[in-house]
C-alpha cells in the first residue's frame, strides 16, 4: 500500500518539466550567450570548430538531446573530467 501511495504522489515528468522549465531556459540561454561571445572574439569561429574543449562541448550536447537511458549528468561528467594520472610529488 505505501508503494502505490508513493506512486501516485510522485510527480509526472510533465510535472518536473513545468517546475524545473525556466531555470532549463535561464541556463540554455546563458550557454548560447557564452558560445556568441566566443564567436565574436577574434577567431572564436575557428575555435569553437576546432578547440578539444569545444569538441567535448558538442559531444556533450548530442549527450543531453539523445534519448540513451536518463544517466546524461554521468555521461557528460565522465566526458568533460580530467582522466589523467595525477602528477607525481
Amino acid at each position: 500500500m505505501a508503494d502505490s501511495t508513493l506512486q501516485r504522489n510522485a510527480p509526472t515528468g510533465k510535472d518536473v518539466l513545468e517546475q524545473q522549465f525556466l531555470e532549463m531556459r535561464w541556463r540554455t540561454l546563458s550557454l548560447a550567450a557564452d558560445l556568441d561571445r566566443v564567436e565574436r572574439a577574434t577567431g572564436g569561429a575557428e575555435v569553437l570548430k576546432s578547440h578539444a574543449r569545444a569538441q567535448q562541448l558538442r559531444k556533450a550536447f548530442e549527450i543531453l538531446l539523445s534519448n540513451e537511458g536518463s544517466n546524461r549528468a554521468e555521461r557528460v561528467q565522465m566526458l568533460i573530467s580530467d582522466m589523467s594520472p595525477p602528477p607525481a610529488r
